[in-house]
């Protein structure tokens, strides 16, 4: 079967000595929602990054809601329905089907293997029977059935014990890793995790990255390790990692200020990683807009451009209108790429994509060179 899993072979890589600063625009575009998840007490719903992939002519895209589900088409706008997709396996002795599940990356191997990234949000953090504030935890999935049901391989990316803080303003996050994104380097050598940490400790809060060689996807537990102080040595269950961004105010602080919900791609126009994500001004994470930031290359994280806001907190929400109600919508939270050539995903896109927010494309968004029109 043919896999448009190969197209990254055809990139140009260049040094970055010649990066000059490209810029995106936005223009307007048909409307489209993605199907959503329907479960608990909500309809329809989109809670995190919403990751697809090709396999042959058919596009699958997946949707997550505290639990994952799957849709197909022709491509990304034809996608009108989701279906749950089963996961087999236990966290900590409970079912993968009875928890808090988002699914929030996928890749293919060139087997047609696909693997995926979750974060799961566990019950009883701070409060006995309650589920909020949570802390997040990051594991992995493989399915030989295109993403139709799953089975799991383990958490991989997990927060030191002690580093909850349940007397924390925030309605959402006493600690943990989530909110995240995960890319395979050109070579297909590393799968690299772009995550959110809420922990205790203000030097290790913010935007973080790790990395796992692409030998160790079957079995990742312990072949995560997270960048710190310059080095890949700090293991992902329990390390500690130098943030790409950290916050300017405590995210454990009623006016937090801080990064997260990083979405990653590379641009085959700009020849470059692209992160838009999310900017929290205050714990509740009432958002400050999208931003976009820009690298060359994965294994070099001082290599990500200075953030740069690209839509204001009104017009993230406005270009969410239409989304279901919710926090999603309200706050302008979850932006997203997905190109829409054949073999283009949330993880490859070209001069022009559909741009999301909370689930909802009313826009294109352009991405530019510098002195490009």
């Amino acid at each position: 079967m043919k896999h448009f899993i190969a197209a990254t072979a055809l990139l140009v890589f260049y040094p970055a000595q010649i990066f000059a600063q490209p810029h995106v625009e936005f223009r307007d575009a048909s409307f489209y929602r993605f199907p959503g998840i329907t479960r608990l007490d909500k309809k329809n719903a989109i809670d995190c990054n919403s990751p697809a992939v090709w396999v042959g002519s058919t596009f699958y895209l997946f949707n997550s809601y505290a639990q994952p589900a799957r849709g197909s088409g022709d491509n990304l706008l034809a996608v009108r329905s989701m279906t749950i997709t089963p996961m087999e396996g236990e966290i900590d002795g409970i079912r993968l089907d009875k928890l808090f599940i988002w699914l929030e990356s996928v890749w293919m191997d060139q087997r047609g293997i696909l693997y995926g990234w979750y974060h799961y949000e566990p019950d009883d953090v701070c409060k006995p029977g309650a589920h909020l504030p949570t802390a997040p935890r990051i594991g992995a999935l493989r399915s030989k059935d295109n993403g139709a049901t799953w089975e799991h391989l383990g958490v991989v990316i997990d927060p030191p014990k002690d580093s909850f803080r349940c007397d924390t303003p925030s309605p959402w996050d006493a600690g943990g890793h989530g909110d995240f994104s995960v890319i395979a380097d050109h070579n297909q050598e590393y799968l690299y995790f772009l995550y959110s940490s809420y922990v205790k400790d203000i030097g290790q809060q913010g935007v973080a990255v790790a990395r796992m060689r692409v030998t160790d996807r079957d079995v990742p537990v312990g072949k995560v390790f997270r960048w710190h102080q310059d080095q890949w040595e700090q293991p992902g269950i329990g390390g500690l990692h130098t943030a790409i961004w950290s916050p300017k105010i405590d995210w454990h602080q009623p006016n937090a200020d801080i990064f997260w919900g990083p979405s990653v791609h590379w641009n085959s126009h700009l020849q470059s990683y692209v992160i838009l994500m999310s900017r929290a001004v205050t714990t509740g994470m009432k958002g400050d807009g999208t931003w976009v930031s820009f690298n060359r290359d994965l294994a070099n994280p001082k290599g990500w451009s200075e953030p740069k806001q690209v839509l204001t907190a009104n017009q993230a929400k406005a270009a969410a209108k239409g989304a279901n109600k919710g926090n999603a919508r309200n706050f302008g939270w979850y932006p997203q790429v997905i190109g829409t050539a054949p073999g283009e995903s949330d993880r490859l896109a070209g001069k022009r994509a559909r741009f999301f927010v909370a689930g909802v494309s009313r826009k294109e968004i352009v991405f530019l060179k510098e002195g490009e029109k």
